[in-house]
């Protein structure tokens, strides 16, 4: 995810918020009522198609570590790292209709939101709140508060929040991404070590429900992302951060100590510096893009999407070949941290800094361009060469 080496401020800190039902009320900046009008439609096959290739988004300190497609408002969830804030963009007038802050969490320095997304069942949103402490020190100090949070977009309000510190008791963290299925439980992967939280759908039970293994030694990174499936979203896949492999597990099974298969990748090609993972609509659940920082996107295929094995179909570099220049330029000094779907029909690279400069008296760099390459015709020129 977003380790780095700044120097941050952070806080060995105690529960911020209620276990549930409150917590950080949201308070949103560049409102639009518009956002609402726009749920209420409810169907995807509204999406217009994005026919804008490669291209930059103009939005002072976004810095997006992560971010998710709204298939019933036709709008692009972005977790804003630094800032923690989430910025809705609307990717057909080329804009953010809402920046949505969190008291106590954004522009503290000591709390990130990289996590976001977009549920397929319920159409609501989920947003993690994560300690920077296990970012600035590479797993050493886990310590800090983790939430997450329930927000409807048609109601503009925060439905439950959860502390998930309250269930690890500082031990284990880094948490990074979340899934949710058909029975409503949301799944929060964790980094250092690899772990995976499960909470029910009203907010009021966490477990551990995966691992972690380990917590003698929380610098060594386990799970980086994860993603769901299937009907019912009960085909879980997740990446070790630290080597690459990709693991498979229903989120059915009901005795513990759960375990995660390994999903053979041929051929083996894996990398050590991986971040999200993502299944894009597009595909039907037969592709999975997997972020690594340095080496771009790889693209990993099931053909029958099961995922009991993956074909590395290759990797796509940042920026891809053909990228327009400005485009190209603009990602210099970045990183890959996930990729998204825009619209019904489009893939892009996410790219993210992380050792610019904090503004004086902020907690973020002054960056105002943040490119996002389309890999559109990358993906598709390696399905019809394999």
């Amino acid at each position: 995810m977003h380790l780095h080496s700044l120097a941050v401020v952070f806080l060995a800190s105690c529960s911020l918020w209620p276990s549930v039902l409150g917590g950080p009320a949201p308070v949103s900046t560049a409102w639009s009522p518009a956002l609402a009008k726009r749920h209420t439609r409810n169907r995807k096959d509204d999406c217009p198609q994005v026919h804008r290739g490669s291209f930059i988004i103009n939005q002072y300190q976004l810095y997006p570590e992560n971010a998710d497609w709204d298939e019933d408002a036709c709008l692009v969830y972005f977790g804003s790292l630094w800032n923690a804030t989430v910025a809705i963009y609307d990717p057909y007038i080329d804009d953010f209709i809402a920046v949505v802050e969190f008291p106590n969490v954004t522009r503290t320095g000591t709390e990130h939101i990289g996590g976001v997304a977009w549920d397929r069942f319920t159409g609501l949103i989920t947003i993690l709140v994560d300690s920077a402490a296990p970012w600035a020190t590479a797993g050493a100090n886990v310590s800090g508060t983790n939430l997450l949070l329930k927000w409807d977009p048609n109601t503009q309000t925060t439905l439950w929040t959860v502390n998930l510190t309250e269930t690890t008791h500082g031990t284990y963290g880094a948490f990074q991404d979340i899934e949710t299925d058909k029975r409503g439980y949301t799944y929060v992967v964790g980094t250092f070590p690899g772990s995976i939280l499960r909470v029910n759908a009203n907010g009021t039970e966490v477990i551990p429900w995966y691992g972690p293994l380990q917590t003698v030694n929380t610098t060594i990174p386990g799970l980086g992302g994860l993603v769901a499936l299937g009907p019912e979203g009960n085909l879980l896949l997740a990446n070790d951060a630290g080597n690459g492999s990709i693991y498979r597990l229903d989120t059915r099974e009901a005795l513990a100590p759960r375990t995660l298969t390994q999903v053979p990748i041929h051929p083996d090609v894996r990398y050590n510096d991986t971040d999200a993972i993502y299944a894009p609509p597009l595909f039907n659940g037969t592709v999975l893009l997997v972020a690594s920082h340095a080496a771009g996107i790889q693209v990993l295929v099931s053909r029958d999407g099961s995922w009991t094995t993956a074909e590395h179909l290759g990797t796509i570099p940042n920026p891809p070949p053909g990228t327009p220049s400005a485009v190209a330029e603009a990602t210099n000094g970045s990183i890959v941290t996930a990729a998204v779907q825009i619209g019904p029909n489009a893939v892009y690279i996410i790219d993210d800094w992380l050792a610019d400069a904090w503004v004086t008296g902020e907690v973020a760099g002054n960056r105002t361009q943040f490119p996002m390459p389309d890999i559109t015709t990358q993906i598709n020129t390696l399905l019809r060469l394999r």
